[in-house]
């Protein structure tokens, strides 16, 4: 279901774009890979990643397709593997 809404904003034609200011984690970062476009502040709270699959869960809203579509294969396996956060800087 919640994979059908992802889809079903994307499918709108609008650029959607995501302002991630803070800790964008799991789900936050599989809806941010979403969108078109992705804003970063440099706050020292902003980290991105998977945790999830550090308790044995893959990410199951698209963040295993759409992540090495943007950060190339080898770093987004480091990231679904390991659950590292990266920062922005």
């Amino acid at each position: 279901r919640e994979l059908q809404f992802f889809q079903r904003m994307k499918s709108k034609g609008v650029p959607l774009i995501a302002a991630i200011d803070g800790p964008a984690l799991g789900g936050g970062l599989e809806w941010a890979l979403w969108c078109d476009y992705r804003i970063c502040t440099d706050n020292p709270k902003t980290k991105l990643g998977l945790p999830e699959v550090k308790l044995g869960l893959l990410p199951g809203f698209g963040g295993t397709q759409n992540l090495p579509a943007l950060v190339g294969v080898q770093n987004a396996m480091d990231m679904m593997l390991t659950g590292k956060d990266i920062r922005p800087n």
